[in-house]
């Protein structure tokens, strides 16, 4: 129904186009009804519906550059973990959400990488996928604590619990398909199959476990530690003076760098408390009959560890106990040993006893003592000084009187 006119009350309104706007016009006085109303959609203008002027000059807004980059780099990160499509989506919007949150808007380039390495690990350990804090460090050749504290701060931001975490045992996995020991990569004597691998070093790992060389402990040094052991005790006699170096170089594995997952002599300090560990079980092979073992040639003794792990982890403890029994029965002293000493496998925090903290003398001191007048002159160097003191004691002493 045409609108009446708004000037002389008719009812005579009539459509008139002009251009490709459509007004309404009254025939018996000519005012115009409706004009200057803009339109942006071709529907409008058909159908002559008005649009106010700030929508048709509302533009959507786009996503800032940092935003754009970022969320590339996420999914590059999602695509070299293999992640699924579902996962990287879920990745990429909560990136999104963290990216627009008050607490990281305004922070640095390098802090929203890092929140992108964290919506990733986010996103895996809610899907239980087997990938470390060490590893996305790697990826971004950033620190590992600091990736962390972002991780923490992103959790608490947007209320996220992650209630299920990746094992050891899914890690190593993962771990071992990074090393390329295939015959088209390294020479026939290091070659060797991942599924023998795996198992080899998920049995290692297991003793480790069992010998309290977990508790505590980053995964991927022990990880690696793990698989190199693994990796010589398959051919001992071949790889035995294969270094870890070396065998980093010829699996191409990336460098361990200290901005990485872990550093050299983080894993070195691993192996050699992992040979140390086979050594005490070794010693007590029956048919070695209490030889000489040496951690660089353990790896020969590997499988027989492995195959009665749990009678000889049984008969170390006992000779053990033996052994303290009569050190304490032959010693003289009555000195009370640390616990940590007295048993064979104990956890890394309790191998050296703590040492006491001793209280520091509290000077005894109330703000009464006496000062002597020499100690005051050897404060006061300049001679004006000494007239400024001389002046203040004369005056304090006029004002006792």
């Amino acid at each position: 129904m045409p609108p009446r006119c708004s000037q002389c009350g008719s009812n005579s309104v009539v459509e008139d186009e002009l251009y490709s706007q459509t007004q309404w016009v009254c025939q018996d006085c000519g005012s115009v009804i409706s004009e200057g109303l803009f339109t942006t959609v071709l529907s409008e203008e058909k159908y002559s519906k008005a649009v106010p002027y700030y929508a048709s000059t509302q533009v959507a807004k786009t996503p800032c550059p940092n935003l754009i980059k970022g969320l590339v780099r996420v999914r590059a990160l999602c695509r070299i973990l293999r992640l699924s499509k579902r996962m990287e989506s879920d990745v990429a919007n909560l990136f999104e959400r963290a990216y627009q949150h008050p607490h990281f808007l305004n922070g640095h380039l390098m802090k929203k990488e890092m929140l992108g390495g964290s919506c990733v690990l986010s996103v895996c350990r809610q899907n239980n996928w087997p990938v470390a804090l060490g590893t996305i460090g790697m990826l971004l050749d950033a620190d590992p604590p600091s990736i962390g504290a972002i991780y923490n701060d992103l959790n608490q931001a947007l209320n996220i619990q992650n209630t299920t975490s990746s094992s050891f045992t899914e890690l190593l996995e993962v771990h071992c398909h990074e090393f390329k020991l295939n015959p088209s990569d390294v020479p026939d004597i290091y070659v060797e199959s991942v599924d023998r691998l795996v198992q080899r070093s998920t049995a290692l790992l297991e003793l480790a476990a069992d010998l309290w060389l977990v508790t505590g402990r980053h995964p991927l040094p022990l990880l690696t530690a793990c698989v190199y052991i693994a990796w010589q005790s398959l051919k001992p006699m071949a790889r035995m003076k294969c270094t870890l170096k070396k065998f980093c170089e010829l699996a191409k594995l990336p460098n361990l760098k200290q901005t990485g997952g872990m550093r050299r002599d983080t894993a070195v300090r691993r192996i050699g408390e992992l040979r140390e560990a086979l050594c005490k079980l070794g010693r007590v092979l029956p048919w070695l009959r209490g030889g000489a073992v040496e951690p660089s040639s353990i790896c020969t003794l590997v499988e027989d560890i492995l195959s009665y792990r749990r009678t000889l982890m049984l008969q170390a403890m006992r000779n053990s106990e033996l052994d303290l029994k009569a050190e304490e029965q032959s010693a003289a002293s009555c000195e009370e040993v640390h616990w940590g000493k007295r048993n064979l496998f104990v956890p890394p925090s309790a191998r050296k006893a703590k040492r006491p903290r001793l209280d520091s003398p509290v000077p005894n001191v109330n703000g009464d003592e006496n000062i002597s007048d020499t100690e005051i002159e050897s404060y006061i160097r300049s001679p004006e000084e000494v007239k400024v003191f001389l002046e203040v004691q004369k005056k304090l002493n006029e004002d006792k009187k």
